[in-house]
């Protein structure tokens, strides 16, 4: 296993009390494999992959506990320099708008090189050498032109490419993409996806792929991991949650995915809303706005069930 999350509990301090934002979640990732995590805004993705990158502002943690085991070594335990060694370079991150995660001052060479020269001790002249020749591996023509222009010169598409490039410069075992394609038009998007699948496949890099879209994952993903108010409620392989959900949380998602082939006269949408975390009772905290609510899912959360592979936690299947 290359990546093992257990129990892993996030808590942040806020005025109105502590925000309970992942709240005992486990994931494993294999190697080669692209993984996604699955989930409403604020259902903990984000902070899931930020923890695992080490990248939380510890001024704001209330608490932070469980174990993030990668290669062996237990992220959360570990000082800040060896962590800085692993990260960039072993384990990688793609954010979620390239815009802002590009320095708009600074030309894209420039930060492309530093990566090079930051991680591999490469002189000015190898790491441009280096860069430019990412650049056409994420298939972008005009590679040295690219590699002299701001980011505002370039269009969505080809700064998340440029964010791709980097995030592989390393070639790292592990790839967190978060929300890579939000920003994006539908065209731009699938050739996003076939490019991430095909670099994949090229440097055999695992992938955790953090998006709300269970249509995206649909393109890319083998095995999901559905978060619901920061625990994961369903996991399974990508076709077993297609073909068979078991969460009604799950079902609901898919239900709301449009059908071109299916004329409604409106579209589905799961009832309410994500609870507060600050005010999280033990209890299954779908039960609200799930349509199959029992009394028994007031009293604790669900135990998670083991159905010939596919993981969830809910009453339904006690």
């Amino acid at each position: 296993m290359l990546l093992e999350i257990k129990n892993l509990e996030v808590f942040f301090k806020s005025s109105q009390g502590v925000v309970k934002a992942v709240n005992g979640v486990d994931i494993n990732i294999r190697e080669g494999v692209t993984s996604a995590i699955v989930g409403e805004s604020g259902s903990g993705k984000s902070v899931t992959s930020l923890a695992i990158m080490g990248l939380l502002e510890d001024s704001s943690i209330e608490k932070i506990s469980g174990e993030i085991n990668f290669d062996g070594k237990n992220l959360l335990e570990l000082p800040e320099e060896e962590l800085r060694k692993i990260r960039g370079n072993e384990i990688s991150m793609i954010f979620q708008e390239p815009m802002t995660s590009l320095n708009p001052a600074l030309k894209v060479g420039y930060q492309m090189s530093e990566v090079f020269i930051e991680h591999f001790n490469m002189d000015k002249k190898t790491a441009k050498e280096k860069s430019i020749e990412m650049i056409e591996k994420v298939e972008i023509q005009r590679a040295e032109e690219v590699y002299n222009s701001y980011p505002h010169e370039l269009s969505g598409g080809m700064r998340q490419r440029i964010m791709i490039a980097m995030a592989l410069s390393s070639n790292p075992k592990l790839l967190i993409a978060d929300e890579p394609t939000t920003a994006l038009d539908v065209t731009i998007q699938k050739e996003v996806l076939e490019l991430m699948r095909k670099l994949k496949e090229d440097l055999n890099t695992s992938i955790i792929f953090i998006t709300h879209d269970l249509a995206v994952v649909s393109d890319i993903a083998d095995y999901v991991n559905v978060l619901y108010a920061g625990k994961v409620v369903e996991r399974a392989k990508a076709e077993d949650i297609f073909a068979n959900p078991l969460h009604p949380y799950t079902r609901g998602l898919l239900r709301a995915i449009p059908n071109a082939h299916k004329k409604v006269d409106e579209l589905y949408t799961i009832r309410g809303s994500v609870p507060n975390p600050v005010d999280l009772k033990n209890e299954c905290h779908f039960c609200d706005r799930c349509d199959e609510a029992m009394d028994i899912c007031r009293t604790a959360f669900p135990e998670e069930v083991d159905i010939d592979g596919h993981k969830v936690s809910c009453y339904l299947y006690r």
